[in-house]
């Protein structure tokens, strides 16, 4: 499983609003074992908003999108999503009740605009949740109020989950060039996990943290291993 994050808003494009989503999503979905491979921040524009699924959709298992739900004239995630996929947008009597049973006074140029929805949109219910997540196809269609959208997803979350990563760290006390030709060798020799180095500039306790990641185990510890091993102890800070 794949997945691919669309942010939409003005808001956030202008730096009106400080975009958190993705960066929560992407953390949820490394802890499910899930690779995130593309994240996009887009205007409350329907063509870019129906392209943008589009192209999610055909190439990302998984799809969540942020924003652009509410009652309000720059809300057109569902209108979007309906162009996206070719699909009426049509009076979701469900998604209707739901609406009257949190806001009884709901009107139709309202909060009831919310019960408009592509046909075909499934309303999935878990958690206890009083309003359900919509998934049309495979994008799942989320709030971008970030309270909101933690809620939903964690109702959700472990329909994706799947094997977990397993990451192993190193800070040390070496700058970065001086550890490259090692980790370049290590990184051709192993392909199949991840190598990062990062260096920082400004900590008294370290000057570049090293990681390892894979979903094999054991191939993990093995370079992990093999890097340590030519380290001597005094450039070590930390391991995990």
């Amino acid at each position: 499983m794949r997945a691919g994050i669309i942010v939409i808003g003005n808001e956030v494009l202008s730096g009106k609003v400080t975009e958190i989503n993705a960066n929560w999503l992407l953390a949820q979905f490394h802890e499910l074992g899930v690779p995130v491979m593309k994240v996009s921040i887009i205007p409350d524009e329907i063509p870019i908003i129906a392209r943008e699924m589009r192209h999610f959709s055909e190439q990302f298992d998984v799809v969540i999108t942020t924003g652009g739900v509410g009652p309000t004239h720059d809300d057109m995630t569902y209108a979007a999503a309906a162009e996206a996929f070719g699909c009426p947008l049509t009076y979701n009597d469900e998604m209707a009740r739901v609406i009257l049973n949190w806001a009884p006074d709901a009107t139709p140029d309202g909060y009831l605009r919310m019960a408009l929805l592509p046909q075909g949109t499934e309303l999935v219910y878990d958690g206890g949740m009083p309003f359900p997540v919509t998934r049309l196809k495979n994008l799942y269609i989320m709030p971008g109020e970030p309270t909101v959208l933690r809620a939903k997803f964690s109702a959700i979350r472990e329909l994706f989950r799947q094997e977990p990563y397993t990451l192993r760290r190193v800070w040390l006390h070496l700058d970065e060039g001086s550890i490259a030709p090692r980790l370049d060798a290590l990184q051709k020799a192993h392909p199949d996990v991840e190598i990062g180095s990062y260096p920082v500039y400004q900590d008294p306790h370290y000057q570049v943290l090293v990681t390892f990641e894979a979903k094999d185990r054991e191939a993990v510890q093995r370079v992990y291993e093999s890097f340590v091993d030519g380290l001597a102890p005094e450039q070590i800070w930390k391991m995990a």
